[in-house]
């Protein structure tokens, strides 16, 4: 589970871990290292990982630390007011069996709290219809408008650094996403 994001020196390339026989009978964790210009890898690829692995993070955090109650808030006041100068302990149980109901039968079903937890990107039971439109708009974009579209539109880089990551002029960079708006505009 990651809890911190990749520094910034070294986004150049993505580095993700790999379980290898360690010839004993067990494994051991090497690592993968991939860069752009090798294999078909572009800058574009590195950053969309990396992007990726952000929002990671940022959803581990955000749920290894979930809201307080206004009564669980009243409680921790009142413990620090009683204990100046000392933090209190945020100990946040988000194991199957807290979520599933605490029993002490070892037959409770635990499938039913991971169906409901799962999430399948290729099934969704209800997609808006503006959403659908801007799927389809974005599917009809040649590659360069997509490239484009990720990097300026939803990355928000700006001409000129898109236009380093493609290799080419920022006003062709501007040209291009003035079109993608304009795809937009009129499929949405």
């Amino acid at each position: 589970m990651r809890v911190k994001k990749t520094r910034q020196s070294d986004r150049g390339m993505y580095r993700y871990p790999v379980q290898v026989e360690d010839g004993r009978g067990g494994y051991r964790t090497t690592y993968n290292v991939i860069k752009p210009g090798e294999d078909g890898i572009t800058e574009v690829m590195i950053k969309s990982l990396h992007a990726m692995d952000d929002h990671e993070v940022y959803l581990n955090v955000k749920n290894g630390h979930p809201p307080m109650t206004a009564e669980q808030k009243a409680a921790k006041k009142e413990w620090e007011e009683e204990h100046p100068g000392e933090k209190y302990q945020m100990n946040w149980n988000l194991s199957l069996d807290y979520i599933a109901g605490d029993t002490d039968d070892d037959e409770v079903d635990k499938s039913s709290v991971l169906a409901g937890a799962s999430y399948d990107p290729f099934y969704e039971e209800e997609i808006s219809p503006e959403i659908q439109r801007l799927r389809d708009v974005v599917a009809s974009m040649t590659e360069r408008q997509k490239q484009v579209y990720q990097l300026v539109l939803l990355e928000e880089y700006s001409y000129t650094e898109a236009a380093k990551i493609m290799d080419c002029s920022p006003a062709n960079v501007k040209q291009i996403s003035n079109k993608v708006i304009a795809l937009i505009k009129a499929g949405v």
